[in-house]
């Protein structure tokens, strides 16, 4: 069993006296083992110039009673600033663009130089990948055979003509016989200008889109003017409204062949507005038409231009033609189409006539 007696005083390293208040040697420096191994750890009185058990152990609780006054750090308290070697000069950007004043609005763009490392860093991991790969135009004096070589290459259509040939505008359109030629024209700067085939298609869509956009704005602007011209001209023509109008389409019926009176009278002025929908040009050829035939603003399309002539034309669009069974010819004569709106016309001058010429009589 081992022995519990006190050990020799000469066993115990002693500190120099110089030591005893060092820095490294104060109460965060290990404690020396007891001299003695007995109950009470007790060393033997007037045993040399060791600390007695007692005195360490007085100044340990000391120790501990100072780091309990000490108050502690909060769970959630804000880390201690980085070392300024790690934080970015507020003049990074201006040192990185070295002058360079379209660089330094470019470096605008990023918070931090961390972040300029990023996108950098992602550049060059598409580069390395081929996601950006440089395309290299083909030699000036490329043969026709390198040029297709060079078009298959990249995915380009060979010819112009086969840009129009693969052409989708989606939603089911489909191009008219008028349109091959603007496509052809467009496809052959498409091939000179190296475009791929989807931006050839956009472009087109582009167009045809705008040019519809632009034909229903002007349908409505032509909408409302003529509704506009209608009302002035009602304003102004009273009941004799029906009566000018018809005689005014029959001064264009008698006057010029089909193909040129339409031609006329869909004819826009510099405003762009349409030359038969504009009140002054109605006006002045009513006038010309009652000066030629004084008697087509009365009788409106009555053959023999008598005021007889009136009642029996009146009877016959009725009869003939509106009664007509539905879906026929002269059913269709009537209500249906150019032609059926000419006759609803002469058939309201008839009746504006019939009720001008019951007024004077």
């Amino acid at each position: 069993m081992p022995d519990n007696r006190v050990a020799p005083a000469s066993h115990f390293a002693m500190a120099p006296a110089d030591e005893v208040n060092a820095p490294d040697k104060g109460i965060a420096s290990p404690a020396a083992e007891p001299r003695g191994g007995g109950p009470h750890g007790a060393a033997a009185p007037g045993a040399g110039g060791d600390t007695p058990v007692g005195g360490r152990i007085d100044g340990a609780v000391a120790a501990e009673s100072q780091a309990k006054d000490v108050a502690p750090t909060p769970r959630n308290a804000a880390l201690p600033p980085e070392p300024d070697a790690k934080t970015s000069p507020e003049s990074w950007r201006e040192e990185l663009a070295g002058g360079d004043k379209a660089f330094r609005k470019t470096l605008d763009r990023f918070d931090s130089p961390a972040a300029l490392a990023k996108a950098y860093r992602e550049l060059t991991a598409r580069l390395s990948s081929g996601d950006l790969k440089a395309t290299k135009p083909p030699p000036d004096n490329a043969t026709p055979e390198q040029l297709a070589a060079w078009r298959a290459e990249q995915g380009l259509p060979q010819s112009a003509t086969a840009y129009v040939d693969g052409l989708q505008l989606g939603d089911g359109t489909v191009t008219g016989k008028a349109e091959k030629t603007l496509l052809a024209s467009f496809a052959d700067e498409a091939l000179k200008g190296r475009w791929t085939a989807d931006q050839y298609n956009r472009a087109v869509r582009w167009y045809f889109d705008t040019q519809d956009r632009l034909a229903a704005q002007r349908d409505q602007a032509d909408a409302t003017f003529k509704h506009g011209a209608s009302a002035d001209l009602m304003r102004e023509w009273g009941h004799d409204y029906a009566t000018n109008r018809n005689a005014i389409a029959q001064f264009f019926d008698r006057s010029f062949p089909e193909d040129f009176r339409e031609a006329l009278l869909t004819a826009r002025l510099p405003d762009g507005q349409v030359l038969a929908n504009h009140p002054t040009f109605n006006k002045a050829i009513l006038e010309v038409a009652k000066s030629i035939n004084p008697s087509g603003a009365v009788l409106p399309n009555a053959a023999g231009g008598g005021l007889s002539n009136v009642e029996s034309r009146i009877g016959e669009i009725e009869g003939k033609y509106m009664r007509a069974p539905h879906g026929s010819d002269l059913w269709k004569s009537y209500w249906t189409g150019d032609s059926g709106a000419r006759m609803q016309q002469e058939y309201r001058g008839l009746l504006a006539a019939r009720e001008q010429t019951r007024r004077h009589s």
